[in-house]
């Protein structure tokens, strides 16, 4: 998997004349190539649903140029150049499907389509309209996808983009529940059915592409970084997108990295050139924020993808690829070293998880919180989950707002014999009220939640050493 990544975006409206009229492939594979860019996505299908190849289908975007194979010529063009070029597919965001096959949409609980509303003010209000994967639209999607697969075999990989658990009670979704005895009425059953669905189209894409190009990459967008311990055999890499000035955060790279880095597939940072978030044209992030979000993800071993949008006219912006090249030379000087490398780590924390899809924004406090502590301490740690291996920890943290069950403490009773250390924080180790430990090794007895609004602390003299004779608020 090719370290220097550009991830092009192509999401061009139908009301937009001239697209690529402005395209030079052998100008846009020699700039890739001058700014030491050596992989680039690109796009069959964005998320308005039309399609940038040349194909007899009626989703071919109106606005392309007559007679131009856009796709195909800039695959072409980078592979003359030795670049890689996977390809960008979108799944559940489809504006042409959706407004030529409305029956093809998720619906709501309230019976209203998923999406954008279709009254209000736009400029608001706009969203994408969400496609239903229970409907006859999965077949129209497969079919797309098998011509790209088709046309551009082998392919280097396919980028399906869009892909999260989508609840819905659409009638092909309706009839799908309740032919697996689950009910409609339930929105945890709704939940469960949006999953098994999504694992089964996963599925099903994942050995379309395998099929026809053995040996090319399949990666699922969208779906939560957490699932890697179900997902990870539909997906042959990694990718951890964040944009820290588009609503990411400086850190939710850090955190992340240190659970994606364990799952045995090549893992990326994919940022992007924009300052504020996807396709802010005319916004160029300052180099040296590139360049630190860049090394900070090869310093982890990632491989690194700078987020682009080729201009509808089919031209790249001279600024950024030079910033691009500028960063990118830095990166070639030091890829080498961590290509093969692994991450060595003494310290497992214990993800939060909030009962419904996993993420790390769900609880970003708790994990924003002991990643900034244990990386200024300088201590290398990775993320764990309860099913994940913990012999190689010389010390396992239990977080304040993660829960230890009793499957967990068996298993960490036998951590412990074996010499393992655990930090446990607040109540983590705690039955539900907090009136019994579920780890008696760890030497606590705790008495239940305090009854008061605020609480206050005096340490007894056996470990009061260097602690202010005072009332510590809690």
């Amino acid at each position: 998997m090719p370290f220097r990544q550009i991830h092009l975006d192509f999401h061009t409206g139908p009301a937009i004349p001239d697209v690529g009229v402005d395209f030079d492939a052998r100008e846009f594979a020699k700039t890739m190539k001058a700014a030491h860019v050596n992989s680039v996505t690109v796009f069959a299908k964005c998320h308005h649903g039309h399609l940038y190849y040349n194909t007899d289908r009626p989703e071919r975007h109106p606005g392309l140029k007559p007679g131009l194979n856009l796709l195909g010529e800039q695959v072409e063009a980078l592979h003359r150049e030795g670049i890689r070029a996977p390809i960008y597919i979108s799944i559940q965001c489809d504006e042409y499907a959706a407004n030529t096959y409305p029956q093809w949409i998720a619906r709501n609980p309230d019976g209203t389509n998923v999406g954008t509303k279709p009254l209000g003010n736009p400029a608001a209000n706009y969203t994408w309209q969400v496609m239903d994967m229970n409907s006859p639209y999965q077949d129209f999607l497969a079919e797309q996808t098998e011509e790209v697969l088709k046309l551009f075999k082998p392919v280097d990989g396919l980028f399906f983009d869009m892909c999260w658990d989508q609840p819905s009670v659409s009638q092909y979704a309706l009839k799908a529940m309740l032919k697996k005895n689950l009910n409609p009425e339930s929105a945890a059953d709704r939940a469960r059915h949006a999953r098994e669905n999504a694992l089964a189209y996963m599925d099903r894409f994942h050995k379309m592409v395998r099929a026809a190009s053995p040996q090319g990459g399949v990666y699922f967008n969208s779906r939560p970084l957490f699932n890697l311990d179900t997902e990870i055999a539909y997906q042959e890499q990694v990718e951890i997108e964040s944009l820290p000035t588009g609503g990411w955060g400086y850190m939710y790279f850090p955190v992340n990295v240190r659970f994606a880095r364990q799952w045995g597939r090549p893992y990326l940072g994919m940022t992007a050139r924009f300052h504020k978030s996807w396709a802010d044209f005319g916004g160029l992030k300052p180099q040296a924020a590139l360049e630190y979000e860049m090394l900070q993800a090869i310093s982890h071993g990632a491989r690194c993808s700078v987020g682009d949008q080729l201009h509808p006219r089919g031209t790249l912006d001279k600024g950024a690829y030079a910033m691009i090249g500028d960063v990118y030379r830095k990166v070639t000087a030091v890829e080498q070293f961590v290509a093969n490398a692994k991450a060595v780590s003494q310290i497992g924390v214990f993800q939060v998880h909030n009962g419904q899809t996993a993420t790390t924004e769900a609880t970003g406090r708790t994990a924003e919180g002991y990643t900034r502590m244990l990386q200024q301490l300088r201590h290398q740690f990775n993320v764990v989950l309860p099913g994940s291996p913990l012999d190689g920890y010389e010390l396992l943290i239990l977080p304040d707002r993660f829960r230890v069950d009793e499957a967990l403490a068996a298993k960490l009773k036998t951590y412990l014999a074996n010499g393992g250390k655990i930090l446990a924080v607040a109540a983590a180790a705690f039955n539900d009220d907090a009136t019994a430990s579920l780890l008696p090794e760890l030497g606590i007895r705790p008495q239940g939640y305090s009854p008061f609004a605020t609480t206050y602390l005096q340490f007894g003299d056996a470990i009061n050493a260097d602690v202010p004779d005072s009332h510590h608020v809690m």
